[in-house]
């Protein structure tokens, strides 16, 4: 997983738009299904998992697909137990949101999207009392 977050990492850091807008799909992608994922292991709050899972679905539907790609595998042992388990994906929605933020110049659309990306990345935080 960390290879797949690196690459993930490395789109949204690019100075290409096309590549930026691919990767934020796919972190999107990862951190919705990571919130399904949590939303029924009883180790948090239910309902703001719930809610990161919706913000990241409403961002997603505000961009572009992704032309090329898939989305990452994900395992439940991937998601680590704890307080601190799901801060990778909330660092990766972070990122998520500030290279949105980047490009909202060009798109009120994308502005959208990267507010909600925000609102994902908090309510995911809060999930596990991060």
């Amino acid at each position: 997983m960390n290879t797949a977050m690196n690459a993930l990492d490395a789109a949204l850091g690019s100075a290409d738009p096309v590549t930026v807008l691919a990767g934020a799909w796919e972190a999107l992608d990862l951190g919705e299904r990571v919130a399904d994922a949590v939303t029924w292991d009883g180790a948090g709050d239910d309902l703001l998992a719930l809610t990161a899972a919706q913000e990241c679905s409403v961002a997603r539907s505000l961009l572009p697909l992704p032309g090329t790609g898939g989305p990452l595998a994900l395992e439940a042992s991937d998601i680590q137990t704890g307080p601190g388990g799901l801060g990778p994906y909330v660092a990766l929605l972070d990122r998520a949101h500030l290279a949105l933020a980047g490009l909202a110049g060009q798109d009120v659309q994308l502005g959208e999207a990267a507010d909600h990306a925000a609102a994902a990345a908090r309510s995911l935080a809060a999930v596990r009392g991060q």
